[in-house]
């Protein structure tokens, strides 16, 4: 009888170290089907994140750069406009999608001020699948003053 127990205990090990592959075979589907959406969404956030920041900081370096030139004696108003279009192309944007606000020196205000604007939605990648709020504007505001007499 020990012998037959003995045989027994083997054969069901050996049954169980057979099959044990073979019951966690689907398992790794599974985990995958359950992990995989949630490694996607915080991919998608952190391109999404990144390239919002990037446009951030291009509207921020393509004020400055309007502002600069704005502060030129014998700017003019189409000079700052050109200059900033050309600071904010290599993001896809173009005057159409942004908000440029500009204020002029006065000889009161020898200051000049761009202020730019651009709605979420235009620098939105992956659109609003999240349900996020999107009519926040992202923008910057630079302000110099005049160089010379006013």
């Amino acid at each position: 009888m020990i012998r037959s127990g003995k045989k027994r205990f083997t054969l069901c090990r050996a049954l169980r170290r057979s099959g044990r592959p073979h019951a966690r075979r689907g398992a790794a589907v599974v985990e995958m089907a359950v992990v995989m959406p949630l490694l996607l969404l915080l991919m998608f956030g952190t391109i999404q994140f990144g390239y919002v920041f990037m446009v951030q900081e291009t509207l921020t370096n393509a004020a400055r750069e309007a502002c600069r030139v704005g502060v030129l004696q014998g700017s003019t108003t189409n000079d700052i406009q050109q200059r900033f279009v050309e600071a904010i192309a290599p993001t896809g944007l173009d005057l159409g999608d942004a908000t440029l606000v500009i204020e002029e020196a006065t000889p009161l205000n020898p200051v000049v001020t761009v202020r730019v604007q651009v709605p979420f939605e235009k620098v939105n990648l992956f659109g609003n699948w999240l349900g996020l709020n999107t009519d926040r504007t992202i923008g910057s505001v630079c302000s110099m003053r005049k160089e010379g007499v006013m």
